[in-house]
């Protein structure tokens, strides 16, 4: 039998103002036009359900009658109804405490697709800026790791920094070579490598703006729709999670290219 007191967040001495002002909240929060959710639609006409019997005094007494052991049923609106076994319920009320849950927390979402954004915004400075020059004498460039079957050689720069780069065009940095390295302005990431004797130039593969630029771009995707679009707890405080291990992705991508 439904708890129509736990559906609505009563206890079984709460007076008809209580049961009134619980109805009137929790239809606004599960409402089809406020929460197109199909979980929100569910407990939505449990609600109603509950409000329909604790609202009526005379199927509220025979509800609680029943509560108390009386073998009285109370009629159903629909004749075909049959009560549902002890347990049936157990994945809405689940749900529902999932979304209230959600409903609780979506600040804290929110604020996560907002720092999303402003950072997506900072990584989209730091690649459109014009990039930092620096010369570099390339040491050594493992061989060994395509040997090993790797897809990048690293080439290692006087000053103990590793870059990775495409086998093929890896070759074009000889050791001893002098190289320029532009890097963005914001993060120091490697973008560009330049041979100064030849002027061959090839872009960081291995690095955010390179084979992982997807990450930023994604980000600011779902950055957007975490701030801007505003239907939906769920699916706001699902982007809001995600959006926080996007960032925390693109922190680590930052400094990928030095592995």
């Amino acid at each position: 039998m439904k708890n129509y007191y736990f559906i609505l967040g009563l206890t079984t001495t709460a007076q008809e103002y209580e049961i009134k002002q619980a109805y009137r909240k929790l239809a606004l929060q599960f409402h089809p036009d406020r929460n197109p959710s199909k979980e929100a639609a569910a407990i939505f006409i449990e609600i109603n359900e509950a409000y329909e019997i604790l609202s009526d005094p005379q199927k509220k007494f025979q509800y609680d009658q029943l509560l108390l052991g009386s073998s009285n049923p109370i009629p159903h609106r629909d004749p075909r109804y049959r009560p549902r076994p002890p347990g049936s319920y157990s994945s809405t009320s689940k749900k529902r405490e999932i979304l209230e849950f959600m409903q609780a927390n979506l600040a804290y979402a929110l604020t996560a697709s907002r720092i999303a954004l402003l950072f997506s915004a900072v990584l989209i400075a730091d690649y459109t800026l014009p990039p930092e020059k620096t010369k570099r004498e390339v040491i050594n460039l493992d061989l060994k790791r395509e040997l090993r079957g790797d897809r990048t050689i690293q080439l290692q720069l006087e000053d103990g920094e590793t870059v990775n780069l495409n086998p093929k065009t890896a070759l074009e940095f000889r050791q001893g070579s002098q190289i320029t390295i532009y890097t963005s302005k914001i993060f120091s990431v490697p973008m560009i490598l330049e041979n100064e004797r030849t002027h061959f130039k090839t872009k960081v593969l291995l690095s955010i703006y390179g084979n992982f630029s997807f990450v930023p771009l994604v980000l600011l995707i779902t950055s957007l729709l975490g701030t801007f679009y505003w239907k939906g707890t769920e699916f706001r405080f699902n982007l809001g999670v995600v959006n926080f291990f996007l960032v925390l992705l693109s922190f680590f991508f930052l400094k990928i290219h030095n592995f």
